[in-house]
């Protein structure tokens, strides 16, 4: 794996940085459907190193986009986060 993409774990609760780290990004096509009749497509996977910060259901960003993991499978020694692309209008302040 190459862990050549800058990823942020967010804080859920008012979307600031909490930890950076390196992950291997990749294009990714899962689907993800639900009794209500919604579907979501899963747009990327990131590989990374396991970190207890990572929840599924948290938000990430790379780049400028901000993904929500919505699932997550944990490996011996890296975790396989599968990731939504939030909007491109989600409202986030972020405070630098």
């Amino acid at each position: 794996m190459f862990y050549d993409t800058k990823l942020e774990i967010l804080d859920n609760a008012n979307f600031t940085p909490v930890l950076p780290m390196m992950a291997d990004v990749q294009p990714y096509r899962k689907s993800f459907s639900f009794e209500d009749g919604y579907i979501l497509e899963t747009t990327y996977r990131a590989f990374c190193p396991l970190e207890s910060l990572l929840q599924l259901n948290g938000y990430v960003r790379i780049g400028k986009a901000v993904f929500i993991i919505l699932d997550m499978k944990e490996w011996s020694d890296y975790v396989e986060l599968y990731l939504y692309r939030c909007k491109q209008d989600f409202a986030l302040e972020v405070k630098e």
